[in-house]
């Protein structure tokens, strides 16, 4: 097929001596998915990685790049896919395959085919089920993916049922295409996630999680949110299943940076309720993300933007005091900073309408406090606990741990102190501390 922009041409050459690999070996290779779609939507990032399938059976596809390969990797195999480097591009080669989900399993069945017609009507949406075959550089898109994408309309190739019933994260893939190619869903395909939305206790909740992410990392998922509210299939989900307004985390989530944790913290700042978040009490923000596997940093990362940035959204930021800033300093999780917070705080209020003048002055105060004090983040103790030790004439033990508590507290409530008035301050407190 003629006409291709010099984009795509550039990606076939690349990738036109594997194909000359396979066929000279007697088998057929096409490239497949988001490559195609993407040079349709004329995305300049065409051809970065390359998702390619072929009628070659695994063990000849190991075989046949093994000489080509600058790297190759292998853990997909079992389904179907070796992935490899080959002249700095990535691959992934996949068997023409069809897949489909047990009723009670959480794993694929994959069974190997000749046809990528076949191979084609088991991918998840019609813009993604088109191929272009290496032997002749032709459009095989026997679905109607192009004119759906010119139609900005989401599809699948079978029925909606039978292909979200096959592997229910569709579902969610289908909030993510939605919002990041333009695409209404089909009213069929929004039907087919009501009546299947329970499927998707059969997937595993860090797959859940992945696709979720990735749909909250896009410029605006807006769109996406709004099909998993409109088909009910939000109310399936762990966690995200108890956002009360999509809208105003849709508005939240486009605001903020697109850093993982604020994007999840955005979307969950809608949960906030009396001083709590769900059903786990008041005592912490129990968001319950271990449900989705979270890492203890990312948790971490999220309940702090949560916690502190709702005790700053409605607060005059440009009044606050250095005490205030020292103590958010010493809250900050590993890798956090204030700034980080501030921002944050600036995207709620950007998502809800609010104004966020006072975040560039709170900015330029942080700034000069900073700039008075370079161990703002990371405070240097006046006096080590040996020295501590020495001065009050005690052993190491809890006492000792009070009265460093008692520096670090003096640090943040009144900022450095030379070492004469530190222990002036030190030894009342111990004094006080003795009488009581």
């Amino acid at each position: 097929m003629a006409g291709y922009t010099h984009e795509l041409e550039a990606v076939l050459k690349r990738a036109d001596p594997v194909a000359q690999r396979f066929e000279s070996a007697g088998f057929r290779f096409f490239l497949v998915g988001g490559v195609v779609r993407d040079y349709f939507l004329g995305r300049s990032s065409v051809g970065q990685d390359l998702d390619t399938t072929t009628d070659a059976r695994p063990d000849a596809i190991r075989t046949l790049v093994a000489e080509l390969a600058d790297e190759v990797w292998l853990q997909g195999e079992r389904f179907g896919t070796i992935g490899c480097v080959i002249g700095g591009q990535s691959y992934e080669i996949t068997t023409h395959r069809a897949e489909s989900y047990q009723p009670d399993s959480r794993r694929p069945t994959v069974v190997f085919g000749e046809d990528v017609v076949e191979d084609l009507a088991r991918r998840d949406f019609t813009v993604n089920a088109m191929a272009i075959d290496m032997a002749d550089h032709s459009l095989v898109d026997p679905f109607g993916g192009r004119a759906d994408l010119d139609a900005g309309v989401l599809r699948t190739p079978l029925e909606p049922e039978v292909s979200l019933s096959e592997d229910p994260l569709r579902m969610l893939r289908a909030a993510r295409f939605a919002a990041s190619c333009g695409l209404s869903a089909a009213p069929g395909l929004v039907a087919a996630m009501t009546a299947e939305a329970g499927r998707l206790e059969i997937v595993s909740a860090e797959r859940v999680r992945d696709e979720l992410q990735k749909l909250l990392m896009l410029d605006d998922p807006g769109a996406g949110l709004r099909l998993i509210d409109e088909s009910g299939v939000g109310r399936r989900l762990p966690v995200v299943g108890a956002v009360d307004s999509w809208e105003s985390a849709a508005g939240r989530v486009r605001a903020v940076r697109q850093d993982p944790a604020m994007r999840w913290a955005a979307m969950l700042s809608v949960l906030l309720v009396d001083g709590c978040y769900g059903d786990e009490g008041a005592g912490r923000p129990g968001l319950g993300l271990g449900a989705l596997r979270f890492s203890g940093a990312m948790a971490r990362a999220v309940e702090w933007f949560l916690g502190e940035g709702r005790s700053l959204s409605a607060a005059d930021l440009a009044s606050l005091s250095d005490r205030r800033f020292r103590e958010l300093a010493r809250g900050c999780p590993a890798g956090r900073g204030l700034e980080d917070l501030l921002a944050f705080v600036s995207g709620l209020r950007l998502g809800d309408g609010h104004s966020v003048d006072d975040v560039d002055e709170a900015l330029m105060r942080l700034a000069r406090l900073r700039g008075r004090e370079p161990d703002l983040d990371d405070p240097v103790p006046v006096f080590d606990g040996l020295e501590v030790a020495d001065m009050l004439g005690i052993e190491p033990g809890p006492v000792l741990g009070e009265a460093l508590n008692f520096l670090a507290d003096l640090r943040v409530a009144e900022g450095p102190l030379d070492t004469e008035l530190a222990a002036s301050r030190l030894q009342a407190w111990w004094s006080e501390n003795q009488s009581s």
